[in-house]
């Protein structure tokens, strides 16, 4: 029951500050690339900035080594295969994000105002999530450690 209320709040507050911000990290690049705006690109930073003292804390206060090394589906890639798939997967989602126009965070923000590309979107989203783990997932268990 915790989790469930605490996951509520988090994604309550993520949610609200997602609105608020306008933050998109394809956004930001593409404008970047194209017009040379930053303004959206500052969110990115920020966003960066609080992955990397948020790894910083919970390495201090768990005394574990959570945060070493690339992350990946809560395991850590070995190999080049693995590597790759993790390329091909992330160069696939920012293509179709910026197609769409924005990133996957946007995207759930754009779907709560009522947007039905963003449904759509979304939907292919989970769909593919779907076929990731039910099929591709357990073909890499090889690669990773």
């Amino acid at each position: 029951m915790i989790v469930s209320l605490s996951s509520l709040g988090l994604g309550l507050i993520v949610g609200y500050l997602g609105q608020r911000s306008r933050m998109c990290s394809i956004g930001g690049l593409r404008d970047f690339v194209l017009v040379r705006d930053t303004a959206l690109l500052k969110g990115v930073g920020a966003m960066l900035v609080a992955a990397w003292v948020a790894f910083g804390a919970i390495r201090v206060i768990a005394g574990s080594d959570a945060g070493f090394g690339l992350l990946a589906a809560g395991t850590t890639p070995s190999g080049v295969a693995a590597c790759a798939a993790i390329l091909v997967g992330a160069l696939l989602l920012g293509f179709v994000a910026t197609l769409s126009g924005a990133c996957p965070l946007r995207q759930h923000v754009l779907a709560g105002q009522g947007r039905v590309g963003a449904w759509a979107f979304l939907a292919g989203f989970y769909i593919a999530a779907v076929v990731y783990t039910s099929w591709i997932s357990p073909h890499i268990g090889s690669w990773v450690v």
